[in-house]
C-alpha cells in the first residue's frame, strides 16, 4: 500500500509540471517569436539501486532495496517550431523564415538570443527590441538608425541608399541545448555550441514572429492533466483508508 501512495504521488508530480508547463505556454500564446516548451519523462521499471562504497582501490556495490514502476520528469526543452508571420507594415518589426536567432545585447555586455523581432527606435536613435536591449550587426554592433531602414531577406540594412550593415542571425549545432533566461531570452551553452553566423534564414521585415503555441491544444492538455491529476489524489485518498483499515482494524481482528 506504502508503493500505491509512492507511485501516485510521482504521477502528481509528473501532472503537476505538465500543468505548470502547458499554463505556460497559454500565458505567451501572443509573445512574439515565443518557443513553447514540452517535456519529457523518464520511467522506472523494477531496478536495483546500489549504494558505491570504496574498499581500497576496488569499488564493490550493496544492494540497498528495489523500486517500482513510476515515472519522474526528465527535462523541458523548448520545440523550435516555425511560427506564423504577422505582417504589420511597422519598419521595426522584423521576423525570421527559417532556423536561427537574432542577436542582442543587455546593458551589461552580455549576449543573448531571441527569435523576438519586435522592436523600436529609442531616444539615442538605437534599434532596441521591448525591453531597451540593443539589436547587434553580425560585426558585434549596435544597430543606428534614421527615419527610412529597409533591411533585405539577408538581413542587410540599407539607409538613404547606403548599406550600414547586417542585423545579427546566428545559428546553433543544437538549439535544444540552449538555455531560456527569462523575457522570450536564450543562452548558449556548452551544448548548443557556439553560434555561428546563418545565411540562409529569411529576415522579413513589416511583420513578426507568432509564437508556436497551438491555444485549443495546450487547453485540452491542460484539463487533461488536472484531470489526471485529480484522479492520482484519489488514489492516494484510496491507498490511505486501506492502510487505516489495515493498522486499525485488522490489528484488533
Amino acid at each position: 500500500m506504502l508503493r500505491g501512495i509512492y507511485t501516485a504521488a510521482m504521477g502528481m508530480l509528473a501532472e503537476e509540471a505538465k500543468v505548470n508547463t502547458t499554463a505556460n505556454n497559454l500565458a505567451n500564446v501572443d509573445t512574439s517569436g515565443y518557443k513553447k516548451d514540452s517535456l519529457s519523462f523518464s520511467t522506472y521499471l523494477k531496478q536495483e539501486i546500489y549504494r558505491t562504497e570504496s574498499l581500497s582501490d576496488e569499488q564493490k556495490r550493496y544492494a540497498i532495496g528495489k523500486m517500482e514502476s513510476g515515472v519522474v520528469l526528465d527535462e523541458s526543452q523548448a520545440y523550435f517550431s516555425q511560427g506564423a508571420i504577422e505582417m504589420t507594415n511597422r519598419q521595426y518589426d522584423f521576423a525570421l523564415q527559417g532556423d536561427g536567432f537574432f542577436t542582442v545585447e543587455m546593458a551589461d555586455g552580455r549576449q543573448y538570443y531571441t527569435r523576438n523581432g519586435q522592436w523600436h527606435r529609442n531616444n539615442e536613435n538605437f534599434l532596441v527590441d521591448s525591453v531597451g536591449n540593443y539589436i547587434l550587426t553580425d560585426g558585434g554592433e549596435r544597430i543606428t538608425v534614421n527615419d527610412q531602414i529597409f533591411v533585405a531577406s539577408d538581413g542587410s540594412i540599407t539607409q538613404e541608399g547606403v548599406l550600414t550593415g547586417r542585423i545579427a542571425v546566428v545559428q546553433f549545432e543544437d538549439n535544444t541545448g540552449l538555455r531560456k533566461v527569462g523575457d522570450n531570452y536564450y543562452a548558449q551553452t556548452e551544448f548548443s555550441g557556439e553560434p555561428e553566423q546563418n545565411f540562409s534564414a529569411m529576415v522579413v521585415q513589416g511583420g513578426y514572429e507568432r509564437a508556436n503555441v497551438n491555444a485549443v491544444k495546450e487547453m485540452l492538455n491542460l484539463i487533461t492533466a488536472q484531470r489526471h491529476f485529480e484522479i492520482t489524489q484519489r488514489v492516494i485518498t484510496t491507498e490511505d483508508q486501506l492502510l487505516d483499515a489495515a493498522v486499525n482494524r485488522v490489528g484488533r481482528v
